[in-house]
């Protein structure tokens, strides 16, 4: 894994890449929320076996980037950020480009994908954050984005249990002792994060790019119901629905991730 440094917006984002030697297409990764690009080293290492560049960039407010950890500039940053990125990256290899959202980076590219409709030759959305698992009520929904514009980068716990991550627990004792982990979120991000899955969900019809939609069923981050409704209203022709039995939350690091990454790589081989 190689690391560089990205600016955008006179932000400083900190960026990873894994190269083969043969690069036949690339991978940009947009991670979830609490982590970074460096846990997606066995997706990435499974993925330039098969000539795959991978790339992707530490959020604002995460990893090694710039900004208060769990704050946001909002999702227009994010969908302009990636839109950025992407150009760049289509510049410099001149490859292919597949986007992999996974969680909140799920949500992120989700929108991206019908708000800018974008030129890619496919995408993933693992787990996205369409709907949480612990979804808020309408009023506390209302609270929080009244909350949400007096103080923006107020930081709440994400109130989630680590040990359903994964099943493997090396993946859960490297997560919870992970130095550039934490388990907060600002209520502008909290609140955007919600606004935004049921934007996506409400105008999945605007779907024109493949699009493959995993979600494990054991799943307590994000709730699977928010694939379920956003795989019903996406059109047929570009939506590829895979529920996957007893996962949870992290499939590329469950125990058959093996299988699971194998799967993904099967579908995108079909795609030309």
């Amino acid at each position: 894994m190689n690391t560089f440094q990205w600016f955008f917006k006179g932000v400083r984002l900190a960026g990873s890449t894994w190269e083969p030697e043969t690069i036949d297409r690339v991978i940009i990764i947009v991670h979830g929320i609490g982590e970074h690009m460096g846990r997606y080293d066995y997706l990435a290492r499974h993925f330039i076996k098969q000539n795959y560049l991978v790339t992707g960039l530490d959020q604002y407010g995460h990893g090694n980037s710039e900004g208060k950890r769990g704050t946001t500039k909002g999702f227009d940053f994010y969908f302009d950020c990636l839109d950025a990125f992407i150009h760049y990256v289509k510049e410099e290899w001149g490859k292919p480009v597949v986007v992999y959202g996974h969680s909140m980076g799920g949500g992120i590219l989700a929108g991206y994908l019908l708000k800018r409709q974008p030129q890619l030759l496919a995408a993933v959305l693992s787990a996205p954050a369409l709907i949480l698992a612990s979804e808020p009520s309408l009023l506390l929904t209302k609270t929080v984005g009244v909350l949400s514009k007096l103080a923006p980068d107020y930081r709440i716990s994400q109130g989630v249990d680590l040990n359903k991550i994964s099943h493997l627990p090396e993946v859960v004792s490297s997560f919870k002792n992970d130095p550039l982990h934490f388990d907060k979120v600002s209520l502008q991000l909290a609140y955007e994060m919600v606004q935004n899955g049921k934007w996506c969900i409400g105008h999945a019809n605007l779907l024109q790019i493949p699009t493959l939609l995993i979600h494990g069923d054991a799943d307590e981050f994000t709730s699977i119901k928010g694939s379920d409704q956003f795989a019903a209203n996406a059109p047929k022709q570009f939506i590829s629905y895979k529920k996957w039995p007893g996962a949870f939350h992290e499939l590329h690091a469950e125990p058959d991730r093996d299988e699971f990454l194998g799967f993904v790589e099967g579908w995108l081989s079909l795609m030309r």
